[in-house]
């Protein structure tokens, strides 16, 4: 019985000096199994005595050996004689990685960093874990440190560029699913995060501006707008989005000229930028030009506004003509459209240099009109143009040989103008406002607006 004795005592001190003896290194050939780790190299000012280094060097051979357990407790041995000893807080950082426990590696390589803010290791270790633990803003921030302490790091760099992408990517798609749910304030968080990643995006300039003008934001909302089509001024929704800014704002006017270039790229943008104008234009006029249909008399400033809001297109592509200068226009109402409809050759100015906008148009008047956009509207009908100039109506108050036979037949003949109590012109008599309606809408139909 004492010598069984003895020998449990001897067996269980030889076990006891055992675990102080470290376990055998791993083969020293063996191709390294986490080829992308930094080696957590032991700077030159540590001091550590020949068996830790040893100790943490052997930890760092296991762990490239595929051997976690031993890794982790050599790293632990390491730091429980010095726990001040980053290199091997990374070492362990990295045995924690490889076992995809990503937030405890994150800790262990933050508190390296806690003792040496320019350990790489260390920083290259706290990106790859952020990433593990899905926390991309981290893993961006401890890559631009990392190639900010080593500015050589070109996989590094290349990498940052690539997280950042994702980083933007999936900062907008939040701010978009954010918008759409009514979230506005978070959509604007992340959008303008987004945007201090990539300011020159015109995707999230885009996005942005569409959450500004949910919010009510519409001066943000137009500036950010108006840079996303500066940045990309091919694409089209962007202009959409400045469209629906500036209508937000009341600009109707250069929101239709914005759509209008929508549309050069997209043509079913067209009808909006033609109702948007339109309805600029009508909030331009007087009360009295919007009662025209039924009017009994009408203004050479309210028809000059008719053609140039209704047959706008046909007067933007007329030869321009060198047109006097109108000196009692310049306030007037009517102006911008007295400009192009004189500069297009439809009505005159006199020589006196007035416009005489508040005149009334005589029906002898509206046929000249009539004749000069009968000229531009059926330009691409040579023969029906040719025939009705041929025609000769006969009227028993205007010869064939009066001055302003020759509009009034053709005005008549086109079907813009309309004989008077069976055969008369009445040419000095004023044109009302349905007549003028409907001399116009016959030049629309001719035009194919």
């Amino acid at each position: 019985m004492r010598r069984r004795a003895v020998a449990a005592v001897i067996l269980l001190l030889a076990a006891s000096g055992c675990g102080k003896t470290p376990p055998a290194a791993p083969a020293p050939n063996a191709p390294p199994k986490y080829p992308d780790y930094p080696t957590p190299t032991v700077p030159a000012t540590l001091i550590v005595p020949p068996d830790l280094l040893e100790r943490h060097n052997l930890g760092w051979r296991r762990l490239q050996a595929g051997d976690l357990r031993g890794a982790t407790r050599d790293f632990n041995e390491v730091l429980k004689r010095a726990a001040d000893f980053y290199p091997a807080e990374t070492g362990l950082g990295f045995a924690l990685l490889a076992d995809e426990e990503y937030k405890q590696a994150a800790l262990r390589f933050g508190t390296a960093l806690t003792h040496d803010n320019r350990y790489l290791p260390a920083w290259q270790g706290l990106a790859d874990a952020q990433l593990g633990a899905g926390n991309l803003t981290e893993a961006v921030a401890a890559l631009e440190r990392l190639v900010a302490l080593d500015p050589t790091r070109e996989a590094a760099r290349s990498r940052l560029e690539l997280l950042k992408f994702r980083q933007v990517q999936a900062l907008l798609d939040s701010g978009r699913k954010e918008r759409l749910a009514g979230r506005l304030d978070s959509a604007q968080a992340s959008l303008e995060k987004a945007l201090a990643l990539s300011p020159s995006s015109a995707l999230i300039l885009r996005e942005l501006a569409a959450v500004e003008t949910s919010r009510g934001a519409l001066e943000q909302a137009e500036a950010h707008a108006r840079r996303a089509v500066q940045v990309d001024p091919a694409d089209v929704e962007t202009y959409v989005v400045l469209g629906t800014v500036l209508e937000a704002r009341g600009n109707l006017r250069d929101a239709a000229t914005v759509y209008a270039r929508a549309a050069a790229i997209d043509p079913s943008y067209r009808a909006k930028s033609e109702a948007l104008r339109d309805k600029a234009d009508m909030a331009a006029v007087p009360a009295e030009f919007r009662e025209m249909p039924t009017a009994p008399t009408v203004t050479r400033a309210e028809v000059a506004a008719l053609i140039g809001i209704r047959l706008d297109r046909l007067i933007e592509t007329a030869p321009r003509r060198v047109a006097a200068v109108a000196t009692d226009v310049r306030t007037h109402w009517a102006a911008p459209w007295i400009l192009p409809v004189t500069q297009a050759g439809v009505m005159e100015i006199q020589p006196n240099h007035t416009f005489q906008p508040a005149a009334l148009v005589r029906r002898d008047n509206l046929a000249q009109i009539v004749g000069q956009l009968l000229a531009l509207a059926a330009a691409n009908r040579p023969a029906e143009l040719t025939k009705w100039r041929a025609a000769r109506p006969k009227f028993s108050d205007l010869g064939a040989g009066h001055v302003f036979y020759n509009a009034a037949a053709l005005a008549v003949s086109s079907g813009a103008m309309t004989a008077l109590s069976g055969d008369r012109f009445e040419p000095t008599r004023p044109a009302t406002g349905p007549e003028v309606m409907a001399a116009i809408a016959r030049i629309e139909q001719l035009a194919g607006r």
